[in-house]
């Protein structure tokens, strides 16, 4: 896999709890009702102390990231908008197209300071005759290069009662190949709500934990990620929380980190709704 590949492939694995594209590896969705746009503001920033120091990391300070998403009269992403001190960095189009076997989805560069404009991901969403996602390749595109690049392809999804309940997920190397890859198992409770996805490695079998839960509403509140475990390691083995905060249709407009046993302002949301 090329450094290209390498860039998207962090990219997505970065904006996974943010954005649902519709692949085959689940998060709990983001965005509820009909959305017009959302104004997402990030929290935490190093605070310049002196002219040679950088300076000290300040915990719910506005780092200046705004990122701005926009719907359209179906409520799908159409738009995305980075921007860093009111500077627009990357502008990105988001596009669908369906038939009867596949659902296509593409995120592609319109505007970017970088001169990547064209560059992309596409994700092949394969169907099966009752509309449920059973394989998906996901597409490094470079427009400069004119080359589309298959990176990374889940697949062999089994389900129960129409709830994904597991799937393999492998890269591809640089000779082509698939390497041994990862299983995904889905866990649901009583009320169907997803609750916990354990991915194994295939060959270390070392595992992944991401864990949710939810207001009596069904609003998610928690979201945690053990990595790493089964490694020996001293003391805990490492682990993310993130904590939310939701209006009444459900997205999350608050979110919070745990440092040690206080929780910090990471990310804040304004929901502009179409019929509020």
């Amino acid at each position: 896999m090329n450094r290209f590949s390498i860039f998207f492939l962090f990219t997505i694995l970065l904006l996974a709890p943010f954005v649902g594209l519709g692949q085959l590896f689940p998060r709990v969705a983001d965005f509820h009702g009909p959305i017009v746009q959302i104004t997402e503001k990030r929290y935490g920033k190093e605070i310049n102390v002196s002219g040679k120091d950088s300076g000290v990391f300040k915990a719910g300070k506005f780092s200046g990231w705004r990122f701005q998403y926009f719907f359209d009269e179906e409520s799908n992403l159409t738009k995305r908008i980075n921007s860093f001190q009111k500077k627009i960095l990357t502008e990105y189009a988001y596009q669908r197209l369906r038939t009867s076997e596949k659902l296509n989805k593409s995120e592609f560069i319109v505007v970017d300071v970088n001169n990547r404009i064209g560059d992309g991901v596409e994700y092949e969403n394969f169907l099966d005759a009752e509309g449920r996602i059973v394989k998906v390749n996901f597409y490094a595109i470079n427009q400069q290069k004119k080359t589309r690049e298959l990176f990374l392809v889940e697949q062999n999804a089994v389900y129960q009662s129409d709830k994904l309940i597991s799937f393999t997920r492998h890269q591809i190397r640089e000779d082509g190949q698939i390497d041994v890859g990862e299983t995904c198992e889905l866990v649901y409770d009583k009320k169907n709500n997803l609750e916990r996805i354990i991915r194994k490695d295939i060959v270390s079998d070392l595992k992944t934990i991401l864990n949710y839960s939810y207001t009596d509403k069904g609003f998610i509140n928690h979201y945690s990620v053990d990595f790493m475990v089964g490694l020996p390691v001293y003391g805990n083995n490492p682990k993310q929380d993130i904590f939310y905060i939701c209006d009444k249709r459900g997205n999350w407009v608050r979110k919070y980190y745990l440092a040690g046993k206080k929780k910090y302002v990471e990310a804040r949301r304004t929901i502009k709704y179409r019929n509020p």
